[in-house]
């Protein structure tokens, strides 16, 4: 029906008759009811949408219609308008909206697109959320489909009325020229102007075109310049790859400075973990302490001083065990419980898999997802991990009433996150549980809980636990080789422990993926006969597990679809018919999804596996031989088979 007639349903006389009497107030109701049929009976054909021709009045209306009327008004350039710079709307209505007024206006879509971005600049802070979502469609475009637009681009870099705003003018700026020189000559002769350019750079897309600039940036470092652009120096050089150890020197150095802690802890955070060097550990550890020392008792958990306490938790597990563990208590002792939890690129697993708190003590916990795919955290209570991982896996992606998915409603539930996107982080604020005990966090999105685990330990006396399990540090991993391996093969043919490789099978999740013998999943290839598709070469068969995306069948490739409407969708090709493709994005039947062809703008095979890579680096090497023992048994233990 038209909007006009959802205005006429009794709900907007209920007011205006509230205080009558009972009388009155049935006329009243047969009155709407009666209006509400006539005007039901004029509507069989849809009456027009009305809205005024100025744009100011228009937009007046618009504004009054909510997120789900908006998205339903029939299309017009007002409407286009609406659409495009209304926060909390789907990318595909900002994406249809500009291919509309493109089309109506006779434009392009990136012309469209920057008009937009400088009509929300105007409302200041209020169109920032929008600024930021549209920032990613126009810093997505090519070079070569920039630089017509280079005037528009400097004008909203050097005239924005937001820093947000200018920032994204200068990215796409520097995306249209293909090199940073441009804009740098220009900011050059203010300290102000440079200071916007470094911290853009980090919304510049192209790796190279960032890496270019560090020539540039790291001078900056070591210079006396203005506060400001210092500070942005300090911000700007964790973007720029291919100096990370060097970075990290310069800038553990300039976190022991007070005037430059703060931006060099939270610029080295940025930095990939596996990269610090442990000689730089020590020192960093002291001078991060001294300082919370000195940082009275009520400010301990403000942003600054988080920050510190938790990278020099982090910086702990480089040092000798003892060392660690004198750190910890020191850091324990200052009482800020706030811990951040990171995941791992293409890994499916937590950085992070034991948090030890006091009971009934507030927390924190900021979840960073570093990996491309989207992971959350639930905290359960013990015991009901597998209860609820398999749960989640039977739900359709429909949000909770607080709008997260995959969180089934639990009481075994305690504390949930939303789902994180790439690159985006979440805080999940509680108090530790009165009853002691090991309770887990986990990521529930379908396919992940078996991996993607660890335990929140709950004590009474912090201390006496750590006293009482003195080898808690990080999981030893190892980065395991082919070459690594290979000499052992051959104790295969041995007395392997069978039973131990079948629990593995499980433990690493395999399980969820593939089937061997008569368990497990069918998503990916069948195991049973894996050793026999690769001439029983063992050390085949174990370079599949640990290059996964080396050789892909290709029944068992990911595609990725982009749709005509901005979304896009990624998973094995299940069923293929005339109008359609069926998908499946993980093990669960609830990441099963059907695309319309003529919904495809186009069709992409992944390079990449969909299996984890680090599959084995948390096992030791006997471990791995058991694996690889059980999967040439094709899942079938003899009798007799005992642990050894």
């Amino acid at each position: 029906m038209s909007q006009r007639k959802k205005r006429l349903g009794p709900s907007r006389f209920g007011g205006r008759f509230s205080g009558l009497g009972r009388p009155v107030r049935a006329a009243a109701f047969l009155a709407a009811a009666l209006l509400v049929a006539v005007s039901s009976f004029a509507a069989e054909e849809p009456k027009p949408f009305y809205l005024p021709k100025s744009p100011v009045a228009a937009a007046y209306m618009l504004g009054r219609l909510s997120n789900k009327e908006l998205v339903e008004a029939p299309r017009s350039e007002f409407v286009f308008v609406a659409l495009l710079e209304r926060n909390g709307l789907e990318r595909k209505y900002r994406l249809e909206a500009l291919e509309g007024l493109a089309g109506l206006r006779k434009t392009s879509i990136l012309g469209e697109l920057l008009r937009g971005v400088s009509n929300l600049d105007r409302k200041g802070d209020d169109g920032a959320p929008t600024v930021r979502e549209l920032a990613t469609i126009l810093l997505q475009s090519k070079s070569a489909d920039l630089a017509p637009h280079r005037a528009e681009l400097e004008k909203m870099a050097s005239d924005a009325k937001t820093l947000l705003a200018r920032q994204v003018g200068l990215a796409a700026l520097v995306t249209a020229d293909g090199s940073i020189d441009p804009a740098w000559r220009a900011a050059e002769p203010s300290s102000a102007n440079l200071s916007e350019l470094l911290v853009s750079l980090s919304l510049v897309r192209d790796a190279a075109l960032r890496a270019s600039a560090y020539p540039k940036v790291e001078p900056l470092l070591h210079q006396t310049v203005a506060p400001e652009l210092h500070r942005a120096a300090i911000m700007a050089v964790a973007s720029l790859p291919g100096h990370e150890l060097e970075t990290f020197n310069t800038l553990a150095g300039l976190a022991q400075s007070e005037g430059d802690r703060a931006t060099a802890v939270a610029s080295l955070q940025s930095l990939p973990r596996d990269l610090w060097p442990k000689a730089q550990a020590e020192p960093l550890v002291k001078s991060l302490i001294a300082y919370l020392q000195a940082v009275p008792v009520d400010q301990r958990t403000a942003p600054d001083a988080a920050n510190a306490f938790q990278f020099a938790t982090d910086l702990a597990t480089l040092l000798p065990a003892e060392r660690a563990a004198a750190v910890g208590k020191s850091l324990r002792a200052l009482g800020v419980s706030v811990v951040v939890v990171r995941t791992l690129k293409e890994q499916m697993l937590y950085d992070r898999t034991l948090i030890v708190v006091e009971a009934g003590k507030p927390m924190e916990i900021v979840l960073i997802n570093d990996d491309a795919m989207p992971h959350n955290l639930v905290v359960v209570v013990p015991g009901a991990l597998q209860e609820i991982g398999e749960a989640a896996e039977k739900m359709p992606p429909v949000p909770d009433p607080e709008g997260r998915l995959y969180i089934p409603a639990s009481p075994k539930i305690l504390h949930a996150t939303r789902l994180v996107e790439s690159g985006q982080r979440a805080r999940l604020s509680f108090t530790a549980p009165e009853e002691p005990g090991d309770y887990q966090y986990v990521c529930t999105f379908p396919g992940h809980w078996r991996r993607m685990v660890g335990t929140l330990a709950v004590v009474k006396d912090v201390e006496a636990y750590l006293a009482a399990h003195p080898n808690l540090g990080p999981p030893k991993t190892t980065l395991w080789k082919l070459e690594d391996l290979r000499p052992d093969l051959a104790k295969l043919a041995g007395d392997r422990n069978l039973g131990a490789g079948k629990q593995l099978f499980t433990q690493l999740a395999c399980k969820q993926c593939h089937k061997i013998g008569v368990e497990g999943n069918t998503f990916g290839p069948d195991l049973t006969e894996v050793f026999k598709r690769w001439k029983d070469d063992p050390a085949s068969v174990l370079e599949q597990i640990l290059e996964p995306s080396k050789v892909i069948e290709e029944r068992f490739r990911a595609v990725r679809f982009e749709l005509k409407d901005g979304d896009d969708a990624t998973g094995i090709i299940i069923k293929e018919e005339p109008d359609t493709f069926v998908i499946q994005a993980g093990p669960s039947e609830s990441l099963i999804q059907t695309l319309k062809k003529s919904d495809i703008q186009k069709r992409e095979p992944q390079r990449s596996s969909l299996m984890p890579v680090g599959l084995l680096n948390a096992l030791a090497k006997d471990q791995i031989l058991d694996l690889l023992a059980f999967l040439k048994s094709g899942g079938t233990i003899p009798a007799h088979e005992h642990p050894h």
